[in-house]
């Protein structure tokens, strides 16, 4: 199955080299859409933008595995609102190995039946609010993220192996826009850098002649430094300093 490009597209990656791109050249389509992958993938991979985790089991602890996570410091992921749990008050179910930073929880779901049964899913409702069942905290240490946890008040889920399963949206705040420019120049210095064992001057619009064996390969490399240094500013300005969220163990 071809890959289907989410940010950038052999169009743009076109339109900022001014080089042509098709089955026949060098670099082709097929070529281009490959490098376009990899560099959509480490936008996954970095978390930058929104993504999904869907139908991600969780598990529950009982009393005593959950007792040492009380001593840490919550407060509700909507607003500033601090959290003092307390065994008895309601059930706190940390999230361990998920993705994050976590932007919303699209569904959240409990199974109470026996292992050896056939699961039936019911669904929690998010609060605060009349009739809800959770809200979703962030363990902190001063400005910074350090986990999550989901703290159920009402429904309580049964303690055990994939009690919980969760669909949720998460990733660092970066605009698609901002996105698109940095996947689109990425591209882009690989099919200069495929140029530039070329004797083509295809892109180059102040190439006015001379040696092709040196003159070239110097533009493509002008050109590929600018694009690198649009990136690092991009990066600087746009990214986030620190691409990991610690989990609570």
């Amino acid at each position: 199955m071809s890959y289907s490009p989410q940010y950038t597209s052999e169009a743009l990656v076109e339109a900022i080299t001014q080089i042509d791109i098709t089955d026949s050249t060098s670099p082709n389509s097929s070529q281009v859409l490959t490098w376009i992958e990899e560099v959509e993938k480490e936008v996954e991979e970095r978390r930058l933008g929104s993504h999904t985790a869907s139908d991600v089991y969780i598990d529950v602890p009982n009393t005593e595995e959950i007792e040492g996570y009380y001593s840490a410091t919550y407060r509700a992921k909507t607003g500033q609102l601090y959290i003092l749990t307390s065994m008895g008050a309601g059930r706190l179910v940390p999230l361990t190995n998920i993705k994050g930073p976590i932007i919303s929880i699209t569904s959240l779901y409990k199974n109470d039946e026996d292992p050896t049964d056939t699961p039936d899913w019911e669904q929690l409702t998010e609060g605060p609010g009349d009739g809800s069942d959770f809200i979703l905290l962030q363990a902190t240490s001063g400005s910074k993220t350090y986990g999550y946890a989901l703290w159920i008040y009402d429904n309580f889920p049964l303690p055990g192996p994939k009690r919980l399963k969760m669909t949720y949206t998460y990733g660092y705040n970066v605009d698609e826009k901002i996105l698109q420019e940095w996947c689109t120049l990425k591209v882009a210095i690989k099919v200069l850098q495929a140029k530039m064992g070329t004797s083509s001057g295809e892109g180059l619009t102040e190439f006015a002649g001379g040696d092709l064996g040196t003159y070239i390969p110097t533009q493509y490399q002008t050109r590929i430094s600018l694009f690198k240094q649009r990136i690092a500013e991009i990066e600087a300005t746009y990214f986030p300093h620190e691409l990991a969220v610690a989990i609570l163990s």
